[in-house]
């Protein structure tokens, strides 16, 4: 059980940490990134949301390089 419980915990971390990152990078990375996203009504930056939460690790490099 122990494993399994270790294993819920990294998930939970890092969903805490991914829904930290998609608040900052939905307003402000995503237009760094791609300039036709600053354009992009509240509809785009709520499906954008849940890829950012999942997908973290990902944007934060591309957000670095740009």
């Amino acid at each position: 059980m122990l494993f399994i419980e270790f294993i819920l915990v990294g998930l939970a971390v890092y969903l805490f940490i991914g829904c930290g990152f998609a608040c900052v990078f939905v307003f402000r990375g995503a237009q760094v990134i791609d300039k036709v996203a600053a354009s992009g009504s509240i509809a785009f930056k709520a499906l954008i949301f849940p890829a950012a939460t999942m997908l973290w690790p990902v944007l934060l490099k591309k957000w670095i390089r740009a």
